[in-house]
Order: structure tokens, then C-alpha cells, then sequence
């Protein structure tokens, strides 16, 4: 049986790397803002969806923070490594790129309480349609 850290999507790493770097950004400033409720946060979202990428960001970062048991484990931009919950994170935006369904679901599914998933899913799913619009966000379509 595969495990969750087996499960590896393995998008190529210079196309990912720009948005790992977004992440790791915003996870900095996200940490000092204000919380919101995370279906509020997508409700505002929805009804002014000409957002960029990085507002999206912003907002799944912020309701990872609520939706985890720990908060996500993002490192420094300068870090070399990647942690399992950015790992996690890429994988979902590559899945959901790649229109694989099967796997966004078991990623959800894995990690996150039933009441965050369809919220953490579509921030998740406009962050990867944000990020595919940009060349140098693209995720590679494996």
C-alpha cells in the first residue's frame, strides 16, 4: 500500500520551484495577518474572482493554518530542502493541473478534516488555474 509520502507526483522541479517560492513568501506575511474563517475567505474569493495568484496563495496558506492539527511546516526561500507539507502542497497543485482527480481527492482526504476539504480544494484548484495561466508558475502536465 502506498503511503502518503510515497505518493509523489514529482512535478519538474524548475517549474515548481517558482511557485514552492511563492508559497514560502507568503507563508511569511500570512502568519502576522488577521485569521478569517476559511469559507468566508472563499465566499469573498468567489465574487471577485479577477484575483491574482498570490491572493490565493494567500488564502490557502491562511486556511491550512486552521485546517491542519500543526500548522504547515513552510521553510525560508533559501532553504534547500523541502518539508513534507510543501511537498504535500505541490503534489496537489500538480494533480489538480493535471486534471487528476483521483489524487487531489486522496490528498485531501489524507490530511484535512471533511469540513475544510471542499474549501481547501477549490483555493487550491484557483491557485493551480492562476499559476497555469502564468509561464512562470506552470506546472508540468506529467
Amino acid at each position: 500500500m502506498q503511503t502518503l509520502r510515497q505518493f509523489d507526483t514529482n512535478p519538474q522541479p524548475q517549474r515548481s520551484d517558482a511557485a514552492l517560492t511563492l508559497l514560502r513568501v507568503l507563508m511569511r506575511t500570512c502568519r502576522a495577518k488577521a485569521r478569517m474563517p476559511v469559507l468566508e475567505a472563499c465566499a469573498l474569493l468567489h465574487h471577485s474572482p479577477a484575483q491574482s495568484a498570490q491572493v490565493y496563495a494567500d488564502a490557502l496558506l491562511r486556511a491550512l493554518v486552521q485546517a491542519l492539527p500543526k500548522p504547515p511546516v513552510i521553510h525560508t526561500v533559501a532553504a534547500a530542502e523541502r518539508s513534507f507539507d510543501e511537498d504535500w502542497l505541490l503534489a496537489l497543485l500538480s494533480a489538480i493541473t493535471r486534471e487528476d482527480h483521483t489524487s487531489a481527492t486522496f490528498l485531501l482526504r489524507a490530511r484535512l478534516p471533511l469540513h475544510y476539504r471542499r474549501s481547501v480544494g477549490w483555493l487550491a484548484a484557483q491557485l493551480a488555474a492562476r499559476l497555469d495561466e502564468d509561464e512562470t508558475y506552470k506546472f508540468s502536465r506529467i
